[in-house]
C-alpha cells in the first residue's frame, strides 16, 4: 500500500519585478499554514516515510515547516530541481523513481501541476489553493504503478480550514 500527499507550498510575498519567481518567500500566512498543515497530516496519515518538495524557496519552506510539525528530520528532504512549476506528467514521472521501500510520501510543490495531479487521480478540482492538502492511496507495493485506476480519495484538507 502506498500513500500519497500533496501539498501546494503556503501562500508566498507577492511576486516583485526585481525577485526572481523561484526567490520568492513564504508570507506570515504561509508560514503559519504550513506549520499548522504539518501538524494535520501527522494526525490525518502519520509522519510520511519521505518528504519530496521543488527546490524553490517557497516550497522549501513549506516543506520545512510542515517536517516540523511532522516530527521529520528537515535534513532528510529531498530537493527535486524537476518539480518547480511542472506539468503532471513530470510529476507523475519523479514519483514512479521513488523507491518502493518508501510506502507513504508528501510531495510540496507547486500549480498548476499539482491540481492537475489530482484532477489525473480522479478528484475533480478546480484548484489547490496555497498551503493546501490532499491524500490518497494505493493498494499496489510499487510507486510506478499507481495509476487514477487505483487512487483511492482519502482526505482534503483546505489551508483556511486550519
Amino acid at each position: 500500500m502506498k500513500t500519497l500527499i500533496i501539498l501546494r507550498h503556503g501562500k508566498a510575498e507577492l511576486y516583485r519585478f526585481d525577485l526572481d519567481d523561484f526567490d520568492r518567500k513564504l508570507a506570515d500566512r504561509g508560514r503559519k499554514n504550513a506549520t499548522d498543515m504539518g501538524k494535520f497530516i501527522s494526525e490525518m496519515s502519520g509522519k510520511p516515510d519521505l518528504i519530496l518538495s521543488s527546490d524553490a524557496k517557497r516550497t522549501r519552506e513549506t516543506a520545512q515547516l510542515a517536517a516540523e510539525g511532522l516530527n521529520y528530520p528537515i535534513s532528510e528532504i529531498l530537493y527535486d530541481n524537476e518539480l518547480y512549476l511542472t506539468p503532471s506528467y513530470i510529476i507523475s514521472k519523479v514519483l514512479s523513481n521513488i523507491d518502493d521501500s518508501v510506502n507513504s510520501c508528501l510531495i510540496v510543490g507547486h500549480n498548476p501541476g499539482l491540481t492537475d495531479l489530482i484532477n489525473d487521480l480522479g478528484v475533480r478540482l478546480d484548484n489547490l489553493p496555497t498551503g493546501s492538502a490532499v491524500c490518497f492511496s494505493f493498494n499496489y507495493d510499487s510507486w510506478d504503478k499507481i495509476s487514477a485506476k487505483k487512487a483511492r480519495f482519502e482526505w482534503i484538507k483546505l489551508a483556511r480550514e486550519l
